[in-house]
């Protein structure tokens, strides 16, 4: 499953980089090409046109491996080009995007594109494994678990009503005899 990620937003949650340094994309441009390289991913990174122009190690739109590096055009955003891509794309069930803004993501996901959070992927990035965040099945604690049974519990069963006493035993044969009589009576006899 190609990845499409907002570049970024991505290096905005990575602790070891910053959006002040100038060379931020070209690292971050470095790491994935590790990650696609572990992982056998293809990667296509868009970034924002910044102030200043592309860096030297990187051209508007170039290939590294299994990584693909887009810069907007000047006036154009990041999101912009990630929405025509997904537009463009046949299929989208096959494509995963990685934003933490929620406009792209629910443009996204509307189109039947899958979307992980930026924070999610920086995750598996720093953790430095050939992890696939769209498969990761999500773990609960003990304490997790204990508060969800507390509002979903078990409805308590009604209480039994209360046990009657036995019946009379003269009672019960008073009801016998009267029903024997009334068959009597239905049956064409007379009671006088």
């Amino acid at each position: 499953m190609p990845l499409l990620i907002d570049g970024h937003n991505l290096i905005g949650h990575l602790p070891d980089l910053s959006l002040s340094d100038p060379r931020d994309e070209v690292k971050l441009v470095a790491r994935l090409q590790a990650y696609a390289a572990r992982s056998e991913r293809r990667i296509t990174v868009v970034f924002d046109p910044g102030p200043q122009a592309v860096p030297p190690a990187l051209q508007r739109r170039s290939r590294h491996g299994y990584v693909e590096v887009i810069y907007a055009d000047p006036g154009q955003k990041a999101d912009d080009v990630i929405r025509s891509i997904v537009g463009a794309t046949r299929d989208r069930q096959g494509l995963l995007v990685v934003t933490s803004d929620g406009a792209l993501a629910n443009f996204t996901r509307q189109c039947g594109v899958r979307v992980v959070s930026a924070g999610q992927f920086a995750k598996a990035l720093i953790d430095d494994g050939p992890r696939r965040p769209s498969d990761e099945k999500p773990t609960s604690s003990q304490d997790d678990v204990a508060a969800w049974l507390a509002i979903f519990k078990e409805p308590e069963a009604p209480p039994s009503p209360p046990s009657q006493p036995p019946p009379d035993p003269r009672e019960l044969k008073r009801k016998r005899r009267m029903a024997q009589l009334n068959k009597q009576v239905r049956g064409g006899g007379r009671l006088y």
